[in-house]
């Protein structure tokens, strides 16, 4: 290790940014960069403060904070997706060498301005480092794909505030997959070598036409066959042979494959090679999951006993979620006494170490505002369903997929979707953990007091790359201006660094006494 890549000094920053956002949004509040090789640690909090809601809020409201360290590879890998090697370190450290800025300046966008980045002005327009937008597109991409692997993707040019990442999707509240791996529980290939006979296809000399049975059939001492629409390879086209499908008195193709004296084997050998690739795909499907932006990648590498640079993986440094306090306030003015608002506060702090990289990186801090999220209409899974014996025998044997319909997971879907399977759950797995908010469906929920009183997301049935944030325009019903940000942040943070940043002495003001009374003699 280089001299200059290690400490030398220290270096501090102090920031509070004041801002607001709507529900449903990941906002970034704030941002500290890591130059080379600098560590240290930060000092975070967060106020939350929502505005009014008229009357009584009846469901809880989540306050999220996630702090994401973006180190410079990942930065440089979403600006230059097309290079051979993007985000590889020996690249980048050519890419120092040669001179030219890795992230060059840019005029002021939305997501400078809501980190609180302070623009440098040349020739009267504000300009900021390239590297804090992309840092958190990087930031977004990486905590989408850790929900869900194949989520929609912000491209380099993003300059927008994104929605909000659901907190649990379908799969994550019912332990479902959309897709069962069949390698798993015990898959055994049954491959059929060389060839199987086929009965039903049958070539015809001379055919004779039923005027019954239309142009399609031919009755024959055979029985009824179905007429094919051409000659069988290798016949003259001016034969009177015709290729003809048995079929049975109604019409119904009879065409088997003849498995009899068909050659194949099945020995302990591939029982024992089913468990391994069993054993072997789930680690493979853990890699994944573990390491969501490049974790397809690592599988082939894994598979072929190599590594990867994993530097340009960015790394969540915290992530915490509370829930808002409530506080009722009734009126105090006479005219007013049966009126009540309903206030809500949190705040999340935390303090995180934060390790040295050789290229250094940008720590990216958001916030979030979420209403409840639920299936609220999901049907109960016993008392919406027939009561009868439990066969536990066959419950203990039943170790494939299930299917989950639509009509499983929402009790007002519409009558053409109810036999849509939505995801694949373990047996019973409905039954393990039952969770529903909202009115009983006696009371109209479409009424004002009910409308006020509850902020909810229902959350999609299934998941798609763009079903694992929140809509653009999540209804805010129940706060009194409902097109407004209805939430108020305070976002303090204290950054200190150890650097390798070389600070020179300081400079001493000129001293006009020493000239005037030449008293160093040096004159």
């Amino acid at each position: 290790m280089s001299k200059y890549m290690k400490p030398r000094a220290r270096r501090s920053e102090a920031r509070t940014i004041a801002g607001r956002f709507r529900g449903g949004k990941l906002a970034p509040v704030g941002a500290h960069a890591f130059r080379e090789s600098e560590s240290g640690s930060v000092m975070q909090s967060v106020h939350f403060e929502l505005d009014p809601i008229p009357g009584r809020m009846i469901t809880p409201i989540t306050a999220e904070l996630v702090s994401v360290f973006v180190p410079v590879q990942a930065i440089d890998a979403l600006k230059n997706p097309t290079d051979d090697y993007p985000g590889n370190a020996e690249v980048i450290r050519q890419k120092l060498l040669s001179g030219v800025p890795l992230f060059d300046l840019e005029e002021e966008n939305e997501i400078s301005k809501r980190l609180g980045i302070v623009p440098r002005s040349i020739d009267g327009v504000k300009y900021v480092n390239e590297a804090a937008r992309l840092a958190h597109n990087a930031a977004v991409n990486y905590l989408r794909r850790r929900k869900f692997v194949d989520a929609v993707q912000l491209d380099a040019s993003s300059t927008a505030m994104t929605p909000a990442l659901i907190a649990q999707t379908v799969l994550d509240r019912l332990n479902g997959v959309l897709d069962p791996e069949n390698r798993v529980n015990g898959l055994v290939n049954l491959d059929l070598e060389g060839q199987a006979n086929v009965s039903g296809i049958l070539v015809k000399q001379n055919p004779t036409a039923d005027t019954n049975a239309g142009p399609m059939y031919e009755l024959s001492p055979d029985g009824v066959f179905l007429r094919g629409t051409g000659n069988i390879s290798g016949v003259d086209p001016n034969s009177t042979q015709s290729v003809f499908i048995q079929a049975n008195s109604i019409g119904v193709p009879e065409v088997f494959a003849e498995l009899a004296g068909s050659q194949t084997s099945f020995s302990t050998k591939d029982l024992y090679n089913a468990e391994r690739m069993d054993a072997l795909t789930r680690e493979m499907r853990q890699i994944v999951d573990d390491n969501p932006e490049h974790g397809q990648e690592l599988v082939t590498r894994f598979a072929h006993g190599l590594s990867m640079d994993v530097g340009k993986q960015p790394i969540v440094v915290y992530e915490r979620q509370v829930m808002f306090g409530m506080d009722q306030q009734p009126a105090m003015d006479g005219a007013n006494l049966g009126v009540s608002i309903t206030n809500s506060v949190a705040k999340v702090e935390f303090a995180a170490p934060i390790p040295a990289t050789e290229f250094g990186g940008i720590l990216i801090t958001f916030a979030a505002v979420k209403p409840d999220e639920a299936l609220a209409s999901q049907p109960h899974p016993f008392l919406s369903d027939t009561w009868g014996a439990t066969n536990y025998v066959a419950d203990e044997m039943a170790i494939d997929p299930v299917p989950v319909t639509i009509r499983e997971l929402d009790g007002d879907c519409a009558q053409i979707d109810e036999g849509t399977v939505a995801l694949y759950v373990a047996n019973n797995g409905l039954k393990r953990t039952y969770i529903n908010y909202g009115f009983n469906r006696a009371l109209d929920p479409t009424t004002v007091a009910a409308k006020s009183a509850i902020w909810q997301l229902e959350v999609p049935m299934s998941v798609t790359p763009e079903s694992v944030i929140y809509p653009e325009d999540l209804d805010h019903y129940p706060f009194a201006d409902n097109l407004a940000e209805v939430c108020t942040y305070t976002w303090r943070s204290v950054a200190s660094v150890n650097t390798p940043i070389i600070f020179g002495p300081t400079p001493v003001e000129e001293l006009a006494q020493i000239e005037t009374d030449n008293i160093f003699q040096d004159a």
